[in-house]
């Protein structure tokens, strides 16, 4: 009986853990057919389609925002910043991210898009 209890018990953890991380978050990533894959290394912000900012598994205000991108691109300059835009979020929030990205000190700003598969093109 204590093992059945402790598979629920981790069971659930780990559940628990997939449904908080941000990568879980629902995202309908607009697509390009010239999308191509970048390191994954870096800061990844995610915009929702109601316009909620997360960054590490936390939503955000844009102070806030900018102020955790301030304090990871001081201790790596050249850390890339990829911005996760649901697909039917608003333009003028994108904007607003990656204006609190630049003034954070992010000089190198990455928008995440699915690859689109076009017919007859070369892969």
């Amino acid at each position: 009986m204590v093992d059945v209890m402790m598979f629920l018990i981790a069971f659930f953890m780990l559940f628990t853990t997939f449904r908080s991380n941000p990568a879980g978050l629902t995202v309908r990533l607009p697509k390009a057919a010239t999308a191509t894959p970048q390191e994954s290394a870096g800061i990844t912000v995610v915009i929702d389609r109601v316009g909620d900012v997360y960054l590490e598994n936390r939503r955000m205000t844009l102070d806030s925002l900018r102020q955790d991108i301030e304090k990871s691109v001081q201790a790596n300059p050249d850390q890339f910043v990829i911005i996760r835009a649901d697909s039917n979020a608003r333009y003028s929030k994108l904007v607003e991210v990656m204006d609190a990205a630049r003034l954070a000190g992010a000089t190198r700003l990455a928008l995440a898009a699915e690859r689109k598969r076009v017919e007859g093109a070369q892969e």
